[in-house]
């Protein structure tokens, strides 16, 4: 007996007829394809991407070798100079941003997408409570004599008391920086789709690479500097440095909620 022919169901087509829209990365998706976020900064917003790091450089170059007792009284006194405001404000700002990442229902949602914006919030929470010695350089309260005992400027501080609590999440961050700021968009250029991967959410914008080399030049010099190999270029870069590393914590949460929000208007 011969069989009858299958009917083609209304309203269908065959699979090869059909084609898969490329979605943005969402990581409640398994399967692309993916397309990249258009979200993240292009040229137009050269003004903050680009500017704060070469403005930065150019303050503390031009400040030191050529008002250099301004730069001393202004720009590098500890707890009140124009470096030491800038590094809390920086990462107060960035902790705003986190907190407010953390009560969308649509990261709530996201296990992953949750924990990384937990730890930008607490990391910058940290980093300027650390700053302003959690209050002190404003309220000007004594340190209570044990800890100033373990602590190397009497302050009410971590970072201060074991390298744990400074060299090492620095080092994890600059080292998160080197990678991610740098030759993950150098990578991106070469293989594009690493823009375009369920990854790509978590991954820094190329917007962010003028502040990871700021931040990566002055490093260098920095080491140079104490070994005795360059001198006079700018005392203390250090302090620079920081700005550069919680500016690239700001960075990074704005371009991720900027993705975020896009991800929310595709998905409402």
């Amino acid at each position: 007996m011969a069989k009858s022919p299958r009917k083609k169901q209304l309203g269908t087509a065959p699979r090869s007829e059909t084609s898969v829209k490329p979605s943005l990365p969402d990581p409640k998706l398994a399967h692309g394809p993916y397309r990249p976020f258009t979200s993240d900064p292009g040229w137009n917003e050269a003004w903050w991407w680009l500017g704060f790091p070469l403005v930065l450089a150019l303050f503390v170059l031009g400040t030191y070798n050529f008002a250099e007792s301004w730069y001393m009284q202004y720009v590098l006194p500890e707890g009140h100079g124009i470096l030491e405001v800038s590094g809390f404000l920086i990462p107060l700002l960035a902790f705003f941003i986190g907190c407010w990442l953390l009560f969308l229902p649509f990261v709530q949602a996201r296990p992953l997408v949750f924990a990384v914006a937990l730890i930008g919030a607490l990391s910058a929470l940290y980093i300027a409570g650390e700053e302003i010695s959690w209050g002190q350089h404003f309220f000007h309260w004594n340190t209570p004599e044990y800890w100033a005992e373990i602590n190397r400027q009497q302050e009410t501080n971590l970072h201060n008391t074991y390298a744990i609590f400074e060299k090492t999440p620095r080092s994890i961050l600059e080292g998160a920086i080197f990678i991610g700021g740098l030759l993950v968009p150098i990578a991106a250029l070469f293989w594009p789709w690493l823009r375009a991967c369920r990854a790509s959410l978590f991954l820094p914008a190329a917007a962010l690479v003028p502040t990871a080399l700021g931040a990566l030049i002055f490093k260098v010099v920095d080491r140079f500097q104490q070994a005795g190999h360059m001198t006079g270029l700018i005392f203390r870069p250090s302090e620079t440095i920081e700005n550069y590393l919680y500016f690239f914590i700001l960075g990074y949460l704005i371009v991720y909620a900027r993705r975020i929000n896009e991800l929310r208007w595709r998905a409402a």
